[in-house]
């Protein structure tokens, strides 16, 4: 069997476009959220910005016209992040019944950085 590469696409890792930041808090970064049928699409991205390897968890809390009012969480418990480099992450935000915003207000109730020790 022959295996012949194929032409290289898409973004390189690093380069990631994740458009206009709305919100930050330490090495938390909202984006820009898009609405997708019944929720919220929600990039984030995580960037390392201490000296050495750290685990991460955040919550988020979305409100918007309506009563449109959800919190989403995520954690990265298994490997961690090692300086300087970063975790893109989508978070898919719903609250049934409720229309997702076209302008919704993010908040970010808590960053949880802990170091690796060993």
């Amino acid at each position: 069997m022959t295996i012949t590469p194929s032409a290289v696409s898409g973004i390189a890792k690093g380069g990631e476009q994740f458009g206009t930041p709305v919100i930050r808090r330490g090495d938390v970064t909202i984006y820009t959220p898009r609405r997708d049928r019944d929720a919220l699409a929600v990039p984030v991205e995580v960037v390392n910005s201490g000296a050495k390897r750290a685990f991460y968890r955040f919550r988020i809390r979305v409100t918007g016209p309506g009563g449109f009012d959800a919190t989403a969480s995520a954690s990265m418990d298994v490997v961690g992040l090692y300086p300087g480099t970063s975790w893109p992450t989508e978070l898919t935000i719903k609250d049934p019944g409720h229309t997702p915003p076209a302008h919704p207000q993010i908040t970010i109730v808590s960053v949880e950085r802990n170091e690796y020790q060993r």
